[in-house]
Order: C-alpha cells, then sequence, then structure tokens
C-alpha cells in the first residue's frame, strides 16, 4: 500500500481531550481497522515517533502503535521495541517505582513535560485481526505504552506534568537534556528487558512465557536436517535455543510437512535494475555485422532505466516489487548495493539530495526483507578521471563530508531492532579515485562497518586499471586499502582475478561475492579463482532479472563443471572435513558466508541469532515421492528445485510474511 500520512492533531483539539471508543469486536480483520492502522504507522514513522494514538489523528478509537528503532533522533535513550499495535489495551501496573521522565509528543509540538511514570507495567490487548495479547514492558517501554494508553484516555502529558515543570523545547536543550539523557541512560541500564510477550491460554489469560516456539517437521541444525527439533524465539526477534521437542502447554506453532532452514543472506542486489526484466535480449546484427551485445551495451540500457525512474514513488515501487520477490524466495537479508541515490535530474555541483536512500529502506522494510544498505560513492566516470556521464548523474557523491552526513542520517533511520545496518560502498575503482578509496576505507575501519566494492567483472576494466596505474584493480585496492578494512572487505565478481592476487586478499580477512546468474546473463564468464578462496564465497542477485538463491547455489557449481569439465567441483575445493557434502558447502554460501560479509547475526539456526527462517513445503512436486533420506533432501532442494516452488514463507527476526507474528 502507498504510505498514507495524516495530518496531526495538536494541543487544544478538543478530540485529544475526550475518551476513546473501544473498537467493536465486528471491526477486526476489516478493511477499516487495517486501514487505521496502517495510517497511524505511517504517520508515526514520517514523524520520528516512538508511538502513536488514533486520537493524534483525529480518530476516536481506542488503538495506539509503539516501534522503538533504538536510534530514535527525538528520544536516542529509548531501547529498541518490535513495532507493536495495541487495540482496546488496558494496562496493570506491575512495578509502581516512580519513573521521572521528560516526555515530549507528537501533538503537543515545540514543548517538553516531566511527568511520572510507573517502572513496569502488564498490557492485555487485541492485535488488529482480533487475537489477543499480553505484554510486559519496563522501564522507558512502560513510559510509551502508559504516555499513549494517556492519549485514549483524553490527557496529554501537560495535563499530569510536575507543577512548574513545564518546558519548551529549546529551554530543553539548553538547560536540561544532559541531566535528563545521563538520568534516562541509568533506567535503560536499569531495565534492559524493554518488552516481553507472553503467551495467552485458552481463557486469554497471560502464561508469562515471552517466547514462541517452534516445531518444524525436519529443522536444518547446520549439518543436516533433523526431526524432533524446536527452535525458541524470544520476544527480541532473537533465536533463544534450539533444543529436542518438548510438551508444551500453549504458544507453539507446528509447521507439520515443512522444513525450517536459515533464511537465505542475499550479499549483493540492485533492486532497481529489476525494471530491465526482459529488455535488451533480442540482438539484431549491425550492418556491418560486427557487434557483439556485451556489458557495456547493457549498461546503457541500465542508464536509460534510470531516466524512467524520475520520482521517487516510482522508484520505490520497483524496489518494492525486487523486495517482495526476494521474501517469497525465501530472502530475509539483502546487501543493497546503493548507488542510485537522487530523484532529480542533477545540474551543477552540491546538489545531491539523497531522496532515493530512504525510499530503498521504507521499499525492504515493508516488504519483511532486513536490509543492509550499502551505499555507493561513484566520483566519476572512468580511471581516467573523466566526468559522470548524463546517464550516471544522479549516482554521484561528489563531496566525502556530505557522504558521511548522509550516512549518519540513514543510521538513524534504520530499526535496529530488526537488526538493519549500513556499509560503506567504493562503487568500482573506475568510479573512485585512490585518494578517495583510502578515505572511505580508513573510517569504515573506525566506525567498524562492511566495506564492499565492485571488482574485476569484466577484462576492459582490468586493462584500463593498467594503463591508468601499471597494476591490476585488486592490486591497486590491496595496496591502498588499511589490513583493519581488509578484514571486513567484501569484493564483488572478481570473475577475472588472478588467484594469486584474490589468495592475499583472502588471507588478509577479505571476502568474495559471487553472482552465478547476473554473471551469465551479462556473458561476464566464470568465476576464476575458486581454490583462492577455499568455497567461503558468499551469494548475490545482483541485477534480479532472476530472484532465486537455490538457483544462484545450482549455478555456482554448474558454472565451474561447464568449466572444468567435471562434477563436484566446489566440493573438492571446501570439502576439507566435511565428507564433500555439497549441498551444505551451497548452503553455507546462501546463508552463513553472506552474513559474515554483511555484518549480521544471522545464517544460521542457532541461539543468540537473529530469528530468521525461510520454510520448505515438503510436499512441494520437486520432492514429491523421492525415496532418498532426509540427508538427501537437501540436495534435492538444491540441484531440483526452485524457489516459487519451495518456499511458502520467510521469517525476519520472529516476524512472519505472509503470515504476520505468530
Amino acid at each position: 500500500a502507498n504510505m498514507t500520512v495524516r495530518p496531526l492533531v495538536t494541543l487544544g483539539a478538543p478530540v485529544l481531550h475526550r475518551v476513546a471508543k473501544a473498537v467493536p469486536e465486528s471491526a477486526f480483520g476489516t478493511d477499516f481497522l487495517n486501514g487505521l492502522v496502517q495510517n497511524l504507522i505511517d504517520t508515526m514513522r514520517a514523524n520520528n515517533g516512538a508511538g502513536i494514538a488514533a486520537p493524534q489523528i483525529g480518530e476516536e478509537w481506542r488503538v495506539f502503535v509503539v516501534h522503538g528503532t533504538g536510534s530514535n533522533p527525538r528520544y536516542p535513550y529509548k531501547p529498541a521495541i518490535p513495532l507493536t499495535v495495541f487495540v482496546n489495551p488496558v494496562i496493570e501496573v506491575i512495578d509502581p517505582t516512580p519513573m521521572h521522565i521528560v516526555e515530549g509528543c507528537l501533538s503537543v509540538p515545540g514543548m517538553r513535560g516531566e511527568v511520572s511514570r510507573a517502572a513496569a507495567v502488564r498490557c492485555t490487548a487485541f492485535r488488529p485481526d482480533g487475537t489477543k495479547f499480553v505484554v510486559r514492558a519496563e522501564g522507558h517501554a512502560a513510559g510509551t505504552l502508559q504516555h499513549e494508553l494517556d492519549h485514549l484516555d483524553g490527557k496529554l502529558f501537560p495535563d499530569i506534568a510536575f507543577a512548574g515543570r513545564l518546558m519548551t523545547s529549546e529551554s530543553f536543550e539548553l538547560h536540561e537534556k544532559a541531566r535528563f539523557f545521563a538520568y534516562a541512560n541509568e533506567l535503560r541500564d536499569r531495565y534492559p528487558t524493554a518488552v516481553a510477550f507472553e503467551e495467552v491460554d485458552d481463557a486469554g489469560n497471560g502464561l508469562a512465557v515471552d517466547e514462541v516456539v517452534l516445531q518444524a517437521e525436519l529443522t536444518w541444525t547446520g549439518s543436516r536436517f533433523e526431526r524432533g527439533v524446536e527452535v525458541v524465539v524470544g520476544s527480541d526477534g532473537r533465536i533463544a535455543r534450539v533444543s529436542p521437542k518438548s510438551a508444551r502447554l500453549g504458544g507453539v506453532v507446528r509447521l507439520e510437512r515443512k522444513a525450517l532452514v536459515p533464511g537465505f543472506v542475499n550479499a549483493h542486489s540492485h533492486a532497481f535494475q529489476r525494471g530491465l526484466r526482459g529488455k535488451g535480449e533480442s540482438y539484431p546484427r549491425r550492418p556491418d555485422g560486427e557487434e557483439t551485445p556485451s556489458f557495456w551495451t547493457w549498461r546503457e540500457a541500465m542508464y536509460g532505466l534510470v531516466q524512467t525512474l524520475g520520482s521517487v514513488e516510482a522508484f520505490k515501487r520497483q524496489t518494492k516489487r525486487c523486495f517482495e520477490e526476494m521474501a517469497a524466495a525465501g530472502i530475509t537479508t539483502c546487501g543493497e548495493f546503493h548507488y542510485f541515490h537522487h530523484a532529480l535530474p542533477e545540474s551543477g555541483e552540491g546538489d545531491e539530495n539523497f531522496e532515493l536512500d530512504e525510499a530503498v529502506v521504507q521499499a525492504a522494510r515493508e516488504a519483511n526483507v532486513r536490509l543492509v544498505l550499502l551505499s555507493a560513492f561513484y566520483e566519476r566516470g572512468g580511471f581516467d578521471g573523466r566526468a559522470l556521464s548524463d546517464g550516471q548523474r544522479r549516482f554521484r557523491t561528489m563531496d566525502g563530508e556530505r557522504y558521511w552526513q548522509q550516512m549518519e542520517r540513514l543510521d538513524a533511520s534504520l530499526d535496529k531492532s530488526r537488526g538493519e545496518g549500513l556499509g560503506v560502498v567504493v562503487h568500482s575503482l573506475r568510479a573512485v579515485g585512490t585518494p578517495m578509496l583510502q578515505s572511505l576505507a580508513a573510517e569504515a575501519a573506525r566506525r567498524g562497518m562492511p566495506l564492499h566494492v565492485h571488482l574485476e567483472e569484466q577484462p576492459q576494466e582490468i586493462k584500463d586499471c593498467v594503463a591508468a596505474h601499471g597494476v591490476t584493480p585488486l592490486a591497486l585496492l590491496l595496496d591502498n586499502v588499511p589490513a583493519e578494512s581488509l578484514r571486513r572487505l567484501c569484493a564483488v565478481h572478481c570473475t577475472h582475478s588472478k588467484p594469486d592476487e584474490l589468495a592475499r586478499l583472502v588471507a588478509a580477512g577479505g571476502g568474495v561475492c559471487v553472482c552465478p546468474l547476473t554473471e551469465a546473463a551479462l556473458g561476464d564468464g566464470v568465476f576464476a579463482s575458486l581454490e583462492a578462496t577455499a568455497g567461503a564465497v558468499s551469494l548475490g542477485t545482483d541485477c534480479n532479472a532472476r530472484i532465486d538463491m537455490i538457483e544462484e547455489m545450482r549455478w555456482l557449481e554448474y558454472s565451474q563443471r561447464l568449466e572444468r569439465g567435471r562434477r563436484g567441483v566446489f566440493s573438492s575445493v571446501a570439502g576439507k572435513g566435511d565428507e564433500g557434502f555439497l549441498a551444505r558447502q551451497l548452503l553455507d554460501c546462501a546463508t552463513r558466508h553472506g552474513a559474515a560479509h554483511l555484518g549480521v547475526e544471522a545464517g544460521a539456526i542457532q541461539a543468540g541469532l537473529w530469528a530468521d527462517f525461510a520454510l520448505i513445503d515438503l510436499d512441494a512436486p520437486a520432492l514429491a515421492e523421492l525415496a532418498g533420506s532426509d540427508d538427501e533432501l537437501l540436495s534435492a532442494a538444491v540441484f531440483g528445485g526452485s524457489a516459487e516452488g519451495l518456499v511458502v514463507d520467510t521469517c525476519v527476526a520472529g516476524r512472519w510474511t505472509k503470515q504476520g507474528e505468530k
């Protein structure tokens, strides 16, 4: 749905001082209630709110929404809280210890006030579909719930503030901020468990359990599928434990005839390029019969697509479609190598608007794909320092200071409660000069960010670099990037890299991402230096002409078989101590290695990692009537299946894409 931001109702409006009406049971699950909730979410996000209640947009219903990103610029001390909708909430105080909070409110602009809030509460409410839930909250999260419930009861913080403790925002900044932020940080440390969801029994009573238990028929435990396993997901969206199946009263999600595997990690994508699908696949001969369509003619077609995506809305629609396909294909995390920054045609220096950056973040979030936004620096048109072409001008980042200012703005917009992240990108060494390469690499190391770069995808790129610098792009990179950055560096493609140079990168801790379907689609060639990586490569969908990590896994191996004329190539490289389990090695490329290259705590079903899963249908036609053992199931899926036929849902940080939060 398109984003709908409603006008905020502010202090003095009668609706803010009336008690809101309970939502009738007949409204649950209706377009009306779902639309109201989406309006609240969109309006809250557009205004950097930590919560919002229906009366604040003029609707007299007992509904509010809270969401703590962990990096809200208005309330930087507030912890990450999952996006949660409360319909007809009732709050019970379970720890009356007073907290003296200096609150603000979207409906009371330009003011702050000190109020007293109970340290811990239990809230019983309904979701928009009518299911009942109970959540315990403490510290700042408890204060947020009490603030939002006040809205439903016709109260604002000025009504309950301590005498003499109302102030303007300017006065707060000058006189109160330092003291209160120190106190707020103490509260955050004193009450570390922001929220904990409880089970609800058949009578709707809380059972004081904050976990959801997944019991699939088969669960991938790292080296094989196992039966009789349960995966326990905490309210923080992480895996609490993986253990033998147990008997429970409630809170169990039984996944009959399903297999649970780690969510796929797409380490390299250009989501907007999905719009090229089907274009440029006709190859008429020129009159002289000489032209051979190449990567470079494809690039010109891509620049043509850029010109058609003139607005934020058009760009977001295309990227959201791409992320929705990823979610349907079992992808739970995407490293979006993002260089298409600007929404409007550029003219002159210094007018970069970066409007498309936030559109990418929103598109992925709405599709339920965790985004690691790899934000690209792009300053020139070639190794010879030529100016950017017209087709490249909406990519440009001509100033390092503005680039990092934008990175800080993006960091503030990320949802840390979902594990969203940022990374630094040198688009390519033809697009970024050596001084800026050195600067970006040093700052990425200082900030502990991953560093990604397109490298040696095309022979012409290598020839141009040798002509300009006397060395290959990879050698130039190794000579100019500090060791600390190399440990977090992921070089994308390396199709034509020299094995000895690539071995130096890997020995320094760097990684390689391979994109077999795109490299085939563009005629790049076959990754030539597999041995130098010991098989520890990640996978990416790159141009997104086809979005299927199962196919990427399959063709990582099949391309090597075609090139070398034998089977089991990948296994012979990566199989030390692994008994040659090829499908497992390929799955690691689509999960563990991608997570490592993006700096995300995911890629496996194990305690402490994000609860990211792809759910596989064991009754899918591709797996039907196969007489093999459970140990052969993964091989059957990788070498005989496709994402469309196998994946029925994905889960990101405990939130299911098709079924909502269980």
